[in-house]
Order: C-alpha cells, then structure tokens, then sequence
C-alpha cells in the first residue's frame, strides 16, 4: 500500500481506496433471487471517472441462472450521463429494496453489455412496474404515484457481473457481506 492509502498498484493523483474483493465470485441464494425478482424498488447507481455518481430507476431485473450476474433495464437515454458511465468504465451498484418492509440488498458489479432492450426484457419490465405498484399500493402509495416512478423512454439493457453483495438492512447487520 502506497502513502496515499490506495491498495493495489499505485494510481497516480489516487484519491480513494480501493475496497478488496473476494477473489470468488459471489453466487445469489434462492432467498435472495426471489427478493430481487420481486416488486422491489431499483436503484442503480454508476460514476464517472471522477467519482461524481448518477443515479436511475431500473425495471425488470433478472438473475442469470448460475447467480452470478444480472440483467436489467436502466433510463440511459444517448447522451445521458447514466449511459456515459455505463459505457466507460461499467461500475455499477444497484439497490432493491421493496416500499413494504426495510429490507435491502445492495449488488455491486462491472456491466459487461449495454444493448437496446429485447421483446424479453420489456416483458419482464412490464411485470416487475405491475409488482411494484401492487407492493405500493398494499401500504395505501395511489397506483398512479407508484406507476409515475416508471420512465419508459431511453430504457437500455445492462447485464452486469455480480462481484459484491451486501445485506443493506437498517440494523446492526448492515454492510455485511452476503
């Protein structure tokens, strides 16, 4: 470790740490993927090569088979910032957490494609806005407010590796590794 704090090699003018990462990529639990496959809230955040973060709603996702990476639909209009970073350098974490319960879990990983959506994902987008408006709705959100969340316009496909995940639940076992 250099002077500056930073780990791995030194990366002139570093201003952060790096957080070490397993070496074994983690795999999602059945628990887990139905948490995420559920009518969960999406969040997705990215960031710049300067650290500066964006932030969007993402509809639809989906767990691969092996549970080692994820596919879903993010608002990264062409010329977006969302869509800039997404294509530079693909550091991505994303947040689910349904608006019933405080419950979360946070996914970090490294998008890997950025593709127009399929006829498959859209399905899939259109299902999880259904769930999530149910979920709303059964803690008395009005369908239309819940509904107004879902931009639909300049909706891109990620797929990203799942490289970290994290228990992001109030309590004393948030930030814990899953």
């Amino acid at each position: 470790m250099s002077d500056s704090g930073c780990r791995r090699p030194v990366v002139e003018g570093c201003r952060f740490r790096f957080v070490d990462r397993s070496e074994v990529a983690p795999v999602l639990d059945r628990e887990v993927v139905e948490f995420i496959h559920g009518g969960v809230a999406v969040g997705v955040a990215t960031r710049d090569d300067d650290l500066r973060p964006e932030f969007a709603r993402g509809w639809g996702p989906e767990v691969s088979a092996n549970g080692r990476s994820l596919r879903l639909c993010v608002a990264a209009p062409e010329g977006s910032l969302m869509r800039a970073n997404l294509e530079r350098n693909g550091a991505v974490a994303v947040g689910f957490s349904p608006p019933t319960i405080a419950r979360a879990v946070q996914v970090k990983g490294v998008a890997g494609a950025v593709d127009e959506p399929e006829a498959a994902d859209l399905e899939r987008v259109e299902r999880h806005v259904r769930s999530f408006v149910a979920e709303a709705e059964r803690i008395g959100a009005p369908v239309e407010l819940s509904r107004r969340m879902f931009v639909g316009t300049g909706l891109v496909a990620v797929e990203f590796s799942i490289d970290e995940v994290f228990d992001q639940t109030p309590g004393p076992t948030a930030g814990r590794r899953l």
